[in-house]
């Protein structure tokens, strides 16, 4: 008797773990579509989108692996760096607009050390290797006509720090000035057709690896200069880092992505505001698993669009419904979704009503 009382404890024990695995972990069916937009002659009706529809817009993704359940999200944009050759990119990213009922940020990480472009033949040359501000602002014309012919149209460079000591190559190289004018120039040259990012806020995010530990820096004003620079040659875009900053700029012991007093100090800033990727470990060990919270303090403490390079559509659809009912529930501003999303759709080259 007491040997059937514990096997039919067991298997109920097997059934109710087998249930939680079910409502943790059941497959997401994305049941979205874009059907409701409205779009005419390149005006949107930013009320027509839903509150799902304006979060994903918030929200660039890693694409590489071809995933055109994000565009019946609404996804905002997609970030592409692992495709064998210019053909790929080209065939993928056209995959991905056509697919998307509102035109994507499609962006990667053209900027020195590193290219996503596999061939050989491709390879441009390390900002550290620029030795002059005219070099700097023909490399500049050079990437704005390669990203512009394969689809790309955001370029998360250039990195606006006096030195790189994690990969040796993204930082213009030479005295203050010279990087100075090595840095405006590049923008004059990316910018004539594709958005420029400067990079990572507010500055000193290359001492350390933030792929893999935190990091504190001191702030100076020579590292705020640089951004400024950036600000007054019209860059498109800002990426914070998420380095802890002191200093000329304290972050009050966060990442700066996290830190509303470090993205505060960007008000009159007339670009985009990026949080740098999420999943590295320089701002993730604050949060463990709890992502959802994450959003909540990245998107109040005032990022308008968040790369998170980790998930597929499925888990971003489920993301997207938690974070909406955090909204719901008070925890973030529906209003300053709205502005993100006006500010994400005027970067497109489109005019809201």
């Amino acid at each position: 008797m007491r040997i059937k009382k514990s096997y039919f404890v067991l298997v109920l024990i097997l059934v109710l773990i087998m249930f939680l695995f079910y409502l943790f972990f059941k497959p997401v069916e994305i049941t979205e579509n874009t059907d409701n937009l409205i779009i005419e002659n390149n005006v949107v009706d930013l009320n027509s989108l839903t509150l799902r529809q304006k979060i994903a817009q918030m929200i660039i993704v890693r694409g590489d692996s071809e995933d055109i359940g994000f565009t019946k999200l609404n996804i905002g944009g997609i970030f592409l760096d692992r495709q064998n050759s210019k053909y790929d990119y080209e065939e993928l990213i056209k995959k991905y607009q056509d697919n998307s009922k509102l035109k994507l940020l499609i962006s990667t990480d053209l900027e020195g050390a590193w290219t996503p472009f596999k061939e050989k033949r491709l390879r441009f040359p390390y900002f550290s290797e620029i030795k002059t501000s005219q070099e700097a602002y023909e490399i500049g014309l050079e990437h704005r006509d390669f990203l512009k012919k394969v689809g790309f149209n955001l370029n998360f460079a250039p990195v606006a720090e006096y030195s790189d000591d994690v990969y040796g190559g993204r930082a213009f190289t030479g005295t203050d000035q010279e990087i100075k004018d090595k840095l405006e120039s590049y923008i004059k040259g990316l910018q004539e057709n594709v958005m420029g990012t400067c990079k990572h806020y507010p500055g000193k995010g290359m001492i350390k690896n933030l792929h893999y530990i935190r990091d504190t820096q001191t702030i100076s004003k020579e590292d705020l200069e640089l951004f400024e620079l950036c600000i007054n040659n019209n860059i498109s875009a800002i990426m914070i880092g998420h380095q802890i900053s002191e200093g000329e700029l304290d972050s009050n012991g966060k990442p700066g992505t996290v830190s509303k007093n470090v993205i505060d100090s960007l008000e009159d800033f007339q670009g985009l505001i990026i949080a740098d990727e999420i999943n590295m470990q320089a701002l993730k060990s604050f949060y463990y698993l709890n992502k959802v919270e994450l959003y909540v303090d990245l998107i109040n403490a005032g990022n308008e669009v968040i790369l998170d390079f980790d998930l597929n559509s499925k888990e971003v659809y489920k993301l997207i419904l938690n974070i909406e009912k955090e909204v719901e529930k008070g925890k973030i501003d529906e209003n300053k979704i709205d502005e993100n999303v006006r500010e994400i759709l005027l970067s497109k080259g489109y005019e809201i009503v």
